[in-house]
């Protein structure tokens, strides 16, 4: 009898997402714990958003747009001053379909893809789903991506490289120097997905802006998200931007009506309200130093980030404290399935959130010192 499956479906294991808020709640007895596992906006979507998705509610008997042109164009305002037209998007059902569409379009049978390692775990997942070779190069010892080693581990059948700016997930990020200098040793035929889904985080100006190098670089796809900034995770809405040649391919394997309608007018009116955007900004900034200051006092690892989580480095096995803290009304990431069992990767919240898991790692912390002691 034929196997039911091939050996890559055989190999896949299913994404695991961070722990659901009711889950927790079931299982540890905990009342409205505080979810810092999956990089979600504390602030939600924008109110224009919620009316925008009220609206269009009554109106889910009919089917999407399926090219999405009122969104299109309102996105290609947005990014003008890049150039970008309407030509030159993508839209996926999240950034992760756009992942998908780069490697179903571009990565042929005989071909691999390159990743640092580790990274944004879908990039193995959506390789092994298709049956491609992924080279994975280990990142260096602060956690930044070996962009050398990255450019000396490709070869003659490699049609893809894959990064993410900032790294998911460990918050690093290379700088325009760096980044430069790899585009000019990657060869013209390799397509480069350059995954942004925490740009509008980003504060240091170092850090490249790879919309800057989308209309240089013919074979060059920048992934960005809605499910970030602007808090519409539940949505599901991502987009690439790239020339207008590889938008056409991507545009032949994408599934019908794949952006939902609801999603179509909730980005809209997102876009519309840049004070949310940087609302949301600020307090992820705020967020992310009170966390770094907790950790210091703590005594506690923590790697500089420039997306809207940090990774912390507990120097021992994380999930019993990971455990600990599931009692305490705290979810956060574990990370051992990226091959960092030692580490904890945590969303920024609110004040509020961001205050109180610091004081239960720091009573997580105590009581492991007295059971030790």
């Amino acid at each position: 009898m034929k196997p039911l499956v091939t050996a890559n479906i055989e190999r896949l294991r299913p994404y695991a997402p961070g722990k659901p808020i009711e889950e927790t709640e079931r299982e540890y007895g905990v009342k409205d714990p505080a979810k810092l596992a999956s990089n979600e906006n504390p602030l939600g979507p924008s109110p224009r958003a919620i009316e925008a998705m009220r609206a269009v509610a009554v109106e889910m008997n009919l089917y999407p747009d399926g090219g999405c042109y009122s969104l299109k164009e309102r996105l290609a305002q947005h990014l003008a001053r890049y150039d970008v037209e309407p030509h030159n998007l993508i839209m996926g059902n999240g950034s992760n379909e756009v992942i998908e569409f780069i490697i179903r379009t571009f990565v042929g049978p005989d071909e691999n893809i390159v990743t640092g390692d580790p990274s944004f775990i879908v990039y193995r997942l959506a390789s092994i789903s298709h049956n491609r070779e992924e080279i994975s190069v280990p990142l260096k010892p602060d956690l930044t991506y070996d962009l050398d080693g990255m450019v000396a581990a490709m070869n003659k059948k490699t049609k893809l490289v894959c990064l993410a700016n900032p790294n998911n997930p460990t918050g690093r990020t290379f700088n325009i120097d760096e980044f430069e200098h790899f585009l000019a040793r990657v060869r013209d035929d390799v397509v480069i997905c350059l995954d942004e889904a925490y740009a509008e985080y980003i504060d240091d100006p170092n850090v490249p802006d790879g919309l800057k190098y989308a209309p240089l670089r013919h074979r060059l796809v920048v992934c960005r998200t809605f499910a970030k900034i602007y808090g519409l995770a539940g949505m599901r809405l991502g987009y690439g931007v790239s020339s207008k040649e590889l938008v056409n391919y991507m545009d032949r394997v994408r599934p019908p009506f794949n952006v939902n309608r609801m999603a179509q007018a909730a980005a809209i009116a997102a876009l519309d309200d840049q004070e949310h955007v940087q609302r949301g900004r600020e307090l992820n900034l705020e967020g992310r130093r009170t966390l770094e200051q907790g950790f210091d006092r703590c005594g506690v690892k923590w790697f500089q980030s420039q997306a809207n989580f940090v990774l912390i480095d507990l120097e021992r096995p994380a999930m019993p404290i990971y455990e600990a803290l599931l009692y305490k009304g705290f979810i956060v990431r574990p990370v051992a399935n990226y091959g960092l069992p030692t580490c904890l990767r945590v969303t920024i919240g609110t004040q509020e959130q961001n205050h109180g898991f610091l004081a239960a790692l720091e009573e997580v912390l105590a009581e492991q010192r007295d059971t030790q002691a």
